[in-house]
């Protein structure tokens, strides 16, 4: 699952630091629920009323189930963050994070796959869906209104700051986004582009996707053998730097 569904309750889990308090207002503030942070030895405390407990299992604990956790931990110590969340039972994480060690991303992968757990990133600028309020991350900055528009599709991203390029181009030509999301660039990601193009062949609000890829890796051919295979039938425009 990499959909968010509407009203996700999610946790954040380093969201005290100084990346996850510059975030936590505007994802509150875009419609995000936020239901709880995690930092440990900061446990009792509140953050714009985001009860904050010292790890994944008390707040689970005490907020109940939730959709998701979006990662603002620093790079040293994601691996943790990550396991931390699969053990307690989450099945979809965000990973802000850059620089995180590619021997830690590729175990954070096979913990993935082995769990059913959706990993997007490292150095995810974010996600947003716009008919469903949802914004994680950094992408859109304080106000994605400025860049994103609502629309039918999907903007897919190795950078950044491209997923937020693209989108302004989209909305100044008058079309828009279903969801925009930067998968990262890193040699070693979570969910690619296939992962993505797939579940979107089943999303009613996306017609189209843009994906924009660079040099390193083998993402975007498998997104071209996907399509030769007849697995992904939307249409895609893609672009490689």
């Amino acid at each position: 699952m990499l959909l968010l569904p509407k009203n996700a309750r999610l946790i954040g889990q380093g969201i005290t630091g100084s990346e996850g308090s510059r975030m936590l207002p505007w994802m509150l503030s875009y419609g995000t629920q936020i239901v709880a942070g995690v930092t440990p030895g900061k446990g009792g405390q509140e953050l714009l009323s985001v009860p904050i407990f010292n790890s994944v299992k008390e707040a689970i604990e005490s907020v109940g189930d939730v959709d998701g956790t979006v990662q603002f931990v620093p790079p040293a110590f994601t691996i943790n963050a990550v396991r931390e969340a699969i053990e307690a039972g989450i099945k979809w994480i965000l990973v802000a994070a850059e620089k995180v060690p590619t021997k830690d991303t590729a175990i954070i992968y096979i913990l993935a796959k082995k769990n059913g757990v959706s990993v997007i990133g490292p150095s995810s600028v974010g996600y947003i869906c716009l008919s469903k309020k949802l914004k994680l991350g950094l992408i859109g900055g304080g106000d994605p209104n400025k860049v994103f528009a609502p629309g039918n599709i999907a903007v897919i991203s190795k950078s950044g700051s491209m997923t937020a390029e693209i989108s302004l181009g989209l909305k100044n030509a008058g079309f828009g986004n279903s969801i925009g999301v930067g998968i990262g660039g890193d040699r070693v990601i979570g969910a690619d582009f296939v992962d993505f193009l797939l579940e979107l062949e089943d999303d009613p609000d996306t017609h189209a996707s843009i994906i924009f890829g660079e040099l390193g890796g083998t993402y975007e051919e498998r997104v071209a053998k996907a399509v030769k295979e007849g697995k992904i039938k939307k249409p895609i425009v893609a672009f490689i730097a």
